[in-house]
């Protein structure tokens, strides 16, 4: 029996808030052994020189992960996986939307400082007696 050419599952886009993890899986039923997988994001490749530090790309057998941690809307956009063999090339698109998160902080971040400015003022009254003078 031939051998078929990698064929990539669907993936899903995804919205989630700033901060959060996302993980994008690149899967294909092919049993072929040497396949290879490049992610794309807005049509540049995210090669080990070029990707952002909280990006991740972790490979497992017949399957690639995009792991974005702590995500920003810088990382926003389109990505695609393409699967490349010696049978043939399959590539799958997903949009990730990143918004900003509607949480209310209370108390003060670690990073705030804080001055206290404070003015005392004292008043002092003076008050004089005189005698009157009698009138003769």
């Amino acid at each position: 029996m031939k051998a078929l050419p990698p064929r990539l599952k669907e993936m899903k886009s995804q919205e989630s808030v700033a901060g959060s993890k996302l993980v994008l899986r690149c899967e294909t039923s092919s049993e072929y052994s040497s396949l290879k997988f490049k992610w794309f994001k807005n049509g540049s490749e995210l090669s080990r020189k070029n990707k952002p530090q909280n990006i991740k790309i972790q490979k497992r057998p017949g399957k690639s992960e995009l792991r974005i941690s702590k995500a920003s809307l810088a990382d926003s956009g389109e990505y695609m996986c393409k699967v490349i063999s010696k049978l043939g090339n399959d590539s799958a698109s997903a949009n990730i939307t990143i918004v900003e998160s509607n949480e209310i902080t209370t108390g003060m971040p670690a990073s705030t400082e804080t001055a206290y400015v404070s003015s005392v003022s004292r008043m002092l009254t003076m008050t004089f007696w005189e005698k009157e003078k009698s009138r003769q």
